[in-house]
């Protein structure tokens, strides 16, 4: 009989902590999840043009949020809801308009979170931006350098050009074949002026006539 009730009551100990653990289990699954979990962390506005732009957030647990958005901090009369529960968010805003400044928060079942007592802001691109085009490159033109002058602005000669004025050729037909290689025109028709004989002007006497007496 002993042996039963000590058994009985090792049974009932062990029984009794199972039900503990049991018990802890369920209430830090009911208890358990803090505040902070469900609040949005990192949240991220990318891929801004001019009618959409994504807006993503981390949470602790799994959530699924609704972004509550408009042109007014006051008045934000469009929602977005995310597809599925998760921990890791992404909401894609479509049909905005251009050159436009949005303000939206996001709620989490009957929460609503803001960005420090404001809404969170972003305005989308105007219909005149464009997607910057790098510049084709442009053919660089030689610049032609201008001959060195002179103080005077004289163009300075390349080379200087010397002729030899002495001509040692005395035979007429030969100074011509030299004519620039020591001689010169001028020696040449000197030469010929010599050769050529100059006439003697020749005086006429006239006799007189003789008359007769």
């Amino acid at each position: 009989m002993e042996k039963k009730t000590v058994i009985k009551k090792i049974a009932a100990i062990l029984l009794g902590l199972i039900i503990f653990v049991i018990l802890v289990f369920l209430g830090f699954r009911i208890f358990g999840t803090r505040a902070v979990d469900y609040q949005p962390q990192d949240v991220v506005i990318s891929n801004i043009e001019r009618n959409s732009v994504i807006i993503t957030w981390a949470t602790g647990v799994d959530t699924q949020g609704v972004i509550e958005y408009g042109t007014s901090p006051t008045a934000l009369n469009f929602f977005a809801p995310e597809p599925e529960k998760g921990k890791n968010h992404s909401v894609n805003l479509t049909l905005l308009s251009p050159l436009t400044t949005y303000y939206f928060i996001i709620r989490i079942d009957d929460k609503r979170y803001d960005n420090g007592g404001v809404p969170w802001t972003f305005t989308t691109k105007g219909v005149n931006d464009q997607v910057e085009i790098n510049p084709s490159p442009t053919t660089s033109v030689g610049v032609i350098t201008p001959s060195p002058t002179s103080e005077k602005g004289t163009p300075t000669p390349v080379q200087s050009l010397r002729i030899d004025l002495k001509c040692e050729e005395t035979d007429c037909q030969k100074i011509k074949e030299k004519i620039g290689k020591g001689c010169t025109t001028r020696d040449y028709f000197l030469c010929i002026k010599k050769l050529t004989p100059t006439p003697t002007p020749t005086s006429t006497t006239t006799t007189p006539t003789p008359t007769s007496i």
